[in-house]
C-alpha cells in the first residue's frame, strides 16, 4: 500500500460505519444492529491492517491483550482506526493505548472527566481506567495499543530519564494514586502526522525488518511529544517529588538486575538496606529478593519462548552463572523446565 490509497483508505467507510451511520441515534438497538451485518469489515478492509473484525461486547467493559494482540503482526505494538458513528461503550484494558485525532474532533471520557479532542491530539490512557470514545462524526481517530510488558521496557531501556511519561507509568504501577491520562496538543504538527501514517504503512506493508521500524517510530513519537508538547500537556495530577527517585531506584535495578544485590543498591542511593528494602516493598508491593526473581524469570521466559539461545546463554543473561542453579529455580517458579517451557510456548 503505498501513502496515498493509505490516505484514501483512512478516508473510506466500511460497512460497518455505514451502518452505524444509517441508524444513528438508535443507540438502544445496538446489539440488534450489531447482529444485522454478519461481514462489517470486508476482506480487502481486515488487510489493510487498520479495521478489525467486530470485538464482541463484554457485559463488564473489560478486554485483555490477547483479544488484540493474538494474531496481529506485531505480538507488542497494534494501529487501528477506530469505527465512525459507533455508540461509545465505557470499558477498560490491560494494555496502554494512545489515542490519536488524525482528523475531526470528538468526546472521550475518562472515569467522569469528560475531554473534548480535537486534530493532532494525543491521549496516553494506562491499563485499568474505565474510558470511551464517542466518534458520532466523520472524525478519523487512530488508537496505537502497546501491551504493558512493551511499554515498561520503552520506559525502562529507552527513555530512560526522569520525565513526564516515566513518572505516568511509575505513578500508575507503583502508587495508589493514579494519573487516569495524559493529553498532548500538537495541533496538527505534520511531523508528527507523518510518523502516525509511517507506523501504518510499516504495519500493513510488514516489509523486511518492519517491526524494528514500527518500535523505532514508536520511540520517535513519544520522543516528540516529550520534547514539544510536555510543557503544554493536560495532566490530571501533580507528580510527587519522591516518584523521580522511585523511577531512578527501579530503573538500576531493571540496568544491574543480573549481579544486584540489596546491599549494592542501598549503597548507591545511600541508604541503609534495611531502610531501601522497606522503601522497595513500599514501591513494589514485594521483597527485593522477590522483585528481582520476577524480574529474572520473566527475561528468560521471553528468551525461551522468542529466540533459539541455548538455555545456558538465557541462564546467563538472567543472572545466573551457574546452569544448574538456574534450572532449579526456573523450575522451581514455572513448574516447567526450561526446555519444556520452551516447547509450551515457542511460536512456529
Amino acid at each position: 500500500m503505498t501513502l496515498q490509497e493509505l490516505v484514501i483508505c483512512l478516508h473510506q467507510y466500511t460497512p460497518w460505519e455505514r451502518l452505524h451511520q444509517e441508524h444513528l441515534g438508535h443507540s438502544q438497538d445496538i446489539e440488534h444492529l450489531n447482529q444485522s451485518l454478519t461481514s462489517p469489515v470486508t476482506d480487502q478492509e481486515k488487510n489493510t491492517g487498520l479495521h478489525l473484525p467486530h470485538i464482541p461486547d463484554k457485559t463488564d467493559g473489560t478486554y485483555s491483550e490477547p483479544l488484540f494482540f493474538s494474531d496481529t503482526a506485531d505480538p507488542d505494538i497494534l494501529i487501528i482506526q477506530h469505527d465512525r458513528y459507533t455508540p461509545p461503550l465505557i470499558h477498560k484494558h490491560d494494555f496502554y493505548e494512545l489515542v490519536y485525532v488524525y482528523e475531526g474532533e470528538f468526546i472521550q471520557q475518562i472515569e467522569s472527566e469528560k475531554l473534548l479532542m480535537h486534530t493532532g491530539d494525543f491521549c496516553l490512557i494506562p491499563p485499568e481506567v474505565h474510558h470511551s470514545l464517542d466518534v458520532c462524526n466523520y472524525s478519523i481517530v487512530l488508537n496505537i495499543l502497546i501491551t504493558e510488558v512493551k511499554f515498561k521496557n520503552i520506559i525502562f531501556n529507552e527513555l530512560k530519564a526522569d520525565n513526564l511519561i516515566s513518572a505516568f507509568f511509575l505513578g500508575n504501577v507503583y502508587s495508589e494514586n493514579v494519573n487516569n491520562f495524559i493529553l498532548f496538543h500538537t495541533n496538527g504538527d505534520r511531523q508528527i502526522q507523518d510518523l502516525i501514517l509511517d507506523l501504518c504503512l510499516e504495519q500493513i506493508n510488514q516489509e523486511d525488518y518492519y517491526r524494528y521500524m514500527i518500535n523505532a517510530d514508536i520511540l520517535k513519537l513519544l520522543g516528540l511529544l516529550l520534547r514539544n508538547y510536555e510543557k503544554t500537556c493536560d495532566v490530571p495530577r501533580i507528580r510527587r517529588r519522591k516518584d523521580s527517585e522511585n523511577f531512578s531506584i527501579l530503573q538500576y535495578i531493571e540496568q544491574n538486575y543480573q549481579t544486584l544485590t540489596l546491599h549494592e543498591l542501598a549503597d548507591h542511593f545511600h541508604y541503609s538496606a534495611q531502610h531501601m528494602s522497606h522503601r522497595l516493598k513500599q514501591i513494589t508491593g514485594v521483597s527485593f529478593t522477590e522483585y528481582l526473581l520476577q524480574k529474572r524469570m520473566k527475561i528468560a521466559a521471553d528468551l525461551l519462548t522468542n529466540t533459539s539461545v541455548k538455555v545456558k546463554t538465557i541462564g546467563e543473561n538472567a543472572g545466573y552463572q551457574s546452569q544448574e542453579h538456574f534450572i532449579r529455580t526456573f523450575r522451581k517458579y514455572y513448574g516447567v523446565t526450561p526446555g519444556a517451557y520452551r516447547a509450551m510456548h515457542q511460536k512456529g
